[in-house]
């Protein structure tokens, strides 16, 4: 039913301290009304900071209009907050009047108190320039030769502090303000490339990491495309490490989008394989070029199964044509086990502790 000019009182009252986030706008997308999730999100008490530039799928809710039913659609809302553009994904609800007006009340999607926390301590450190990377050195077992360099992403609190990534990543990762962390990421890591040219790393592979669902987005394969075009780098220059291949639930669709970045050279690796559900299937039907072991391997690598798991992986890689790296290793004796399986390379605390790039220079 149509509600009466002025109703809109009771319904902004009753959502005032509601724990999601309502945002009241006109077909003019200008905000009338913002509750005090949303405040708390997007740091402000009121709309002169926060502007709505674009509501995608706002034409089919004209369909439900006839029937005077308050019709609902979920789409993708463009927010322009301060300097910082990027899309929420939200529910909205058109409201109509009894005039023949209507209003949008705007609901933006999120699935806990621990997503709202997530999703403003994100917007907050892409506003304020709180992403960095830091750098942890990949070398070869055996000679000591820098191979790779894995880029870490670092989130920081307004101290200074890092916030471990995992309060906030894994809840935001599937929503497109993820795309500003990594684009942010992306603008960090062209001082590695700086270095890399400057100490005439050649042969080295410079990793960012990232799960298999960010990998597998069209748009992401785009921003790294992008990337590797404008720096002008060469093939093999930039790598993918991919995280959570639990993830992948259609493994012929992230092969497909596994080989666009194949295609601009980025080099493909399995993180963390041996952990959770990575199957030896993915070797087979993705391609990628390198494995890295999960660091339970390193650590009870003294034991029998662990090390014959490990001659096995290094066999199959062997046969494939696939690099190997043993991750997670803190003791010299962990890397000569790893060298005496025939694991060529390695990553951990034993060579290298992560740096942030002006004191991995130093360390070069």
């Amino acid at each position: 039913m149509k509600i009466k000019q002025g109703q809109e009182f009771y319904l902004t009252e009753s959502l005032q301290q509601h724990p999601s986030a309502f945002i009241i706008f006109d077909k003019d997308l200008k905000i009338k009304w913002m509750n005090n999730s949303s405040k708390y999100i997007f740091t402000c008490e009121d709309s002169k900071d926060l502007l709505i530039k674009g509501v995608f799928s706002l034409e089919e809710s004209k369909k439900l209009e006839e029937a005077n039913i308050a019709s609902s659609f979920e789409s993708n809302i463009e927010i322009q907050l301060r300097k910082i553009t990027f899309f929420l994904r939200s529910r909205v609800h058109e409201v109509p009047l009894e005039d023949g007006s209507s209003f949008f009340l705007l609901e933006v999607i999120t699935n806990s108190k621990e997503s709202l926390e997530a999703m403003k301590g994100t917007i907050t450190c892409i506003e304020y320039d709180r992403i960095d990377l830091a750098y942890q050195k990949q070398i070869n077992l055996k000679t000591g030769k820098l191979v790779g360099l894995e880029a870490l992403l670092r989130l920081k609190d307004e101290d200074g502090n890092i916030i471990p990534n995992d309060k906030f990543i894994p809840l935001i990762e599937g929503e497109s303000l993820f795309s500003l962390v990594v684009m942010s990421s992306l603008q960090k890591l062209k001082k590695a490339f700086e270095l890399k040219n400057e100490f005439d790393m050649n042969g080295v592979t410079i990793y960012l990491n990232v799960s298999a669902h960010t990998a597998m987005q069209n748009n992401f394969t785009k921003i790294f495309a992008d990337f590797v075009k404008d720096l002008n780098l060469k093939p093999g220059e930039l790598g993918l490490e991919i995280t959570e291949t639990a993830e992948l639930a259609d493994v012929k669709k992230a092969g497909e989008s596994f080989q666009k970045l194949k295609d601009v050279g980025i080099p493909l690796a399995i993180d963390d394989f041996g952990a959770g559900y990575s199957s030896l299937s993915y070797l087979r039907d993705l391609p990628v070029d390198s494995v890295k072991l999960d660091k339970v391997f390193a650590q009870t690598i003294s034991e029998k199964t662990t090390s014959e798991l490990i001659k096995f992986v290094v066999s199959v890689c062997d046969t494939l044509s696939l690099n190997m790296l043993g991750e997670g290793i803190e003791t010299d004796d962990q890397k000569e086990k790893f060298i005496k399986i025939g694991c060529p390379n390695g990553q951990g605390y034993l060579m290298h502790r992560p740096e942030f790039i002006e004191d991995l220079k130093k360390s070069l």
